[in-house]
C-alpha cells in the first residue's frame, strides 16, 4: 500500500458509474484490490442511504457512506448506525418549499422540487415516469397534497428533512442556482449535483465536512485522503482532500479545485487514480 493514501473518498454518478448503472467489472476489481491493501474506500453520494448501500455492496465495501450530499454518514456493518446527521433547518426549509409551490422561482416556473427522509421521497407534482426516480434515486417515492404534509409526516414517524432537489433542465437550473444560493447564502447549502438536479440541504452539510468527520473518526489525516468527484456537489471534498481528483467529464467548478484530472467516466478514470496513486505510489 501506498505509504502516503489510506483513504479514497469515490463520487458515484458520473464518477464511479455512468447513468444510474451499477459499477462495471473493471472498475469494481480495481476498488477490490484497492481494499484489499488496506485502504479505506468510502463512497460519498448525493443518494439515499438505501440506494447508496446497493452500490456500496457491488463494490464490496465496509467502510461508512457519506449519503445525502453529507448530511448523513451512516455504517454499512453491523447494528448500521448513523454516525452524523445534519437535518435541514425549519425555517428555510419552509421558506424553499413555499417558493416552489408559488412558482417564485426564476422564470415563474413550476418547480418540481422533491423532499427526502432517509427513507422516503416525497413530492407533490411531477412530470417524470416512475422508471426516473428508480433509476436516479432508488427509494420509495410518493405523491403527497403539498411539501408541508410531507415535513409533517416525517415528523410524524420519527423522521427528519435531509435534503431537497429541484429536478428540471439545464437552463431553468443555469438560473436557479444563483438566485437559490443568493437568498438561502448562510441558512442552507446549495449545489448542483447534476444538470438535471439542484440540492438544498443544511448549510454545514457537504461530502468535505462529512468526509473530515469520517477521516478524523478514522484518525487519518487529510494529507492521506484522496477524493474523486465530477459535479458542484463534489467541490467541497475534493478540495479539502490531500489529493484532489477531478475526472475529465467534471464540471468547471471541480477541475478549478483539482489537483490532478483523471481520464473520463466512461474510461474509468477511478481505475488509473487507484492504478497510479493506490498501487503503483504515485508512478504511471
Amino acid at each position: 500500500m501506498s505509504a502516503r493514501f489510506r483513504m479514497l473518498a469515490l463520487d458515484l454518478d458520473g464518477t464511479s458509474v455512468e447513468g444510474g448503472q451499477l459499477p462495471n467489472e473493471r472498475v469494481r476489481a480495481a476498488v477490490t484490490e484497492a481494499q484489499a491493501r488496506g485502504l479505506h474506500v468510502v463512497l460519498a453520494t448525493g443518494r439515499p442511504y438505501l440506494s447508496a448501500e446497493r452500490y456500496a455492496e457491488a463494490f464490496d465495501l465496509r467502510s461508512p457512506l457519506i449519503c445525502f450530499q453529507g448530511a448523513l454518514v451512516k455504517e454499512m456493518e453491523g447494528q448500521r448506525a448513523t454516525l452524523y446527521s445534519e437535518p435541514m433547518p425549519p425555517e428555510p426549509l419552509a421558506e424553499v418549499i413555499a417558493l416552489a409551490e408559488a412558482h417564485a422561482l426564476p422564470g415563474g416556473r413550476k418547480a418540481e422540487l422533491t423532499i427526502y427522509s432517509e427513507e422516503r421521497i416525497y413530492y407533490s407534482h411531477t412530470a417524470r415516469p416512475e422508471s426516473f426516480y428508480n433509476l436516479w434515486f432508488g427509494i420509495p417515492a410518493g405523491s403527497v397534497p403539498n411539501l408541508r404534509a410531507a415535513v409533517d409526516e416525517m415528523h410524524a414517524h420519527g423522521l427528519v428533512p435531509l435534503k431537497g432537489l429541484f429536478i428540471g433542465e439545464r437552463d431553468d437550473n443555469d438560473a436557479l442556482v444563483p438566485a437559490l444560493s443568493d437568498r438561502f447564502a448562510g441558512r442552507l447549502g446549495v449545489v448542483r449535483s447534476h444538470e438535471l438536479f439542484v440540492e438544498v440541504t443544511a448549510p454545514t452539510a457537504s461530502k468535505g465536512a462529512a468526509l473530515a468527520f469520517l477521516a478524523g473518526r478514522l484518525g487519518i489525516p487529510r494529507e492521506e485522503v484522496i477524493a474523486v468527484g465530477d459535479s458542484g456537489n463534489d467541490v467541497s471534498m475534493v478540495r479539502w482532500a490531500g489529493l484532489g481528483v477531478a475526472v475529465a467529464n467534471a464540471t468547471a467548478d471541480v477541475h478549478a479545485v483539482a489537483d490532478w484530472v483523471a481520464p473520463p467516466v466512461s474510461e474509468d478514470g477511478v481505475v488509473d487514480v487507484i492504478e497510479r496513486f493506490l498501487l503503483n505510489n504515485g508512478r504511471s
